[in-house]
């Protein structure tokens, strides 16, 4: 009888790299399908993430080391017509013309010694006892002086093991993440695929992804992204690379019980809430107006009414009946009166125009001269020099980890010490967010215990593992712990 295996490496907390959202969700998930919607066994099913459990008495964090170990002993539980599913998420780099992936420890300026070789990877597959390996690899391109692309070595070294290998996407793309799918873009798409239950062969797989990934990234705003599928032999198209055959079975139900339900308090029970924090973009506002002239200092001319001003131009009324002399009348002496009084009226008459055009700007103007005024009455004193206080954005942070905190989960915990450590040693706050992570520290421990008073060890494991190693009391009874429990199993 023929047995569906599956390996699915994800790797979020990097240790000389910007960590990634979603690679750890991504394994799980992947284990989670397999073994609801594809028919494999659980048994069978390793999952190698950040704090996945040890597996027959093995670690399985996935440094360079582990991740060596447990390819190579797959070649004493593989039988000849056993199928291998082998999946990787997380970072890639290509230099020199060799791709690596990277382990949990690998360092981009060390990456012979750290990384862990593409070329390396088929060559220890080559060597199992099967032939029916699919190799999934959803590479995130790690940053790097390195501008050569990652994947075109990869298809060559698959082609020439002759092991179907599916990439995110071509060596020119990007693989990306999507904060709304908790997930990568293709492994969201497998996701989909395996829980369409039309996936049975690597043709009709293949034709999904194709179709579906493109969509993805469309809907998620996200470059495109193509997958390739390497193949050595077509015949290699219309394998089956799962337990059930959809094609033949009309009815199928899953195993009753899944180690690697999200639903458990692993550490990616709360990832769902944790990416729209994350990955939360705030709109930019375009074309916004400026604030609108308060009702109280609007000017309506209506309410005002201005007598017109109007120059006296006149003559006198003496002047007016004053008679012209006689032709015959003696001419009398020149005299200055009528240029003074030409100057007068001109004077006057100039200082009434004069007066009505200033009355007009300053109604024209009424609204900005009130405004300006009531700026200047209402010009706010310098505040005196305050003391350094907590930043608005500490308190936020620290309320965000407070509020991550459950009573039986220690994820929940982990995850809000993690939010805490973002508070900077030079903040007011900082002190009380210490003491709340060694409360947290101490709570995790607790959640521990009491799992393993109901004999769920593995999972009081499982918690224990996430007391951070900074708290060296309550680190060191947490790793005594697990060893007696790793004996009690």
């Amino acid at each position: 009888m023929s047995n569906f295996w599956a390996i699915a490496v994800g790797i979020n907390h990097y240790q000389f790299l910007q960590p990634l959202h979603f690679a750890q969700s991504d394994a799980q998930f992947l284990c989670e399908s397999l073994v609801g919607d594809a028919g494999f066994s659980p048994e069978q099913c390793l999952l190698i993430t950040d704090t996945s459990p040890d597996f027959a008495d093995h670690s399985t964090h996935p440094t360079h080391e582990n991740l060596q170990y447990w390819t190579t002993s797959l070649k004493d539980k593989l039988q000849p017509e056993d199928s291998l599913w082998c999946f990787f998420s997380g970072y890639g780099i290509c230099v020199d013309g060799e791709d690596y992936l990277l382990p949990i420890d690998g360092d981009v300026s060390r990456i012979k010694e750290t990384g862990f070789s593409v070329r390396s990877l088929f060559q220890t597959l080559k060597t199992l006892p099967t032939q029916k390996i699919l190799v999934l690899l959803d590479i995130n391109r790690a940053a790097s002086g390195s501008h050569e692309k990652v994947g075109t070595q990869t298809v060559a070294l698959a082609r020439e093991a002759g092991i179907p290998t599916f990439l995110s996407c071509r060596p020119e793309q990007f693989s990306h993440e999507a904060p709304a799918l908790n997930h990568g873009l293709f492994t969201q798409t497998l996701l989909e695929g395996l829980r369409s239950h039309q996936c049975s062969t690597l043709a009709t797989l293949e034709d999904f992804l194709k179709l579906r990934l493109p969509e993805l990234c469309d809907h998620n705003d996200r470059p495109r992204q193509d997958p390739i599928l390497v193949v050595s032999d077509p015949e290699q198209l219309y394998q089956v690379i799962m337990p059930v055959n959809w094609s033949e079975t009309e009815s199928w139900v899953p195993a009753t019980t899944n180690p690697f339900s999200v639903e458990g308090d692993l550490y990616l029970n709360a990832l769902e809430s944790e990416a729209s924090s994350n990955y939360g973009f705030q709109p930019t506002v375009m074309g916004a107006t400026a604030t609108e002239i308060p009702d109280s200092f609007a000017l309506n001319p209506s309410e005002y009414e201005y007598e017109p001003i109007q120059a006296d131009l006149t003559l006198p009324e003496s002047e007016q009946t004053e008679e012209l002399s006689p032709a015959a009348s003696p001419v009398p002496e020149e005299s200055d009166a009528p240029d003074q009084m030409f100057w007068e009226r001109l004077l006057f008459g100039g200082s009434a125009l004069l007066l009505v055009l200033l009355l007009g700007v300053l109604f024209r103007n009424w609204s900005a001269f009130m405004g300006g005024q009531q700026t200047a009455n209402t010009q706010p004193s310098p505040a005196p020099q305050a003391v350094a206080s907590p930043s608005p954005d500490s308190g936020k942070i620290l309320n965000e980890a407070r509020s991550l905190i459950k009573p039986t989960l220690a994820s929940d915990a982990s995850r809000a010490i993690d939010r805490a450590r973002a508070i900077p040693p030079n903040d007011p706050l900082y002190a009380e967010a210490q003491q709340d992570i060694d409360r947290w520290s101490r709570n995790i421990l607790e959640i521990a215990r009491k799992r393993a008073e109901q004999k769920e060890f593995q999972q009081a494991i499982s918690a224990a593992q996430l007391v951070p190693k900074d708290r060296p009391q309550v680190y060191a009874e947490a790793q005594k712990a697990i060893q007696q429990w790793r004996k009690a199993r």
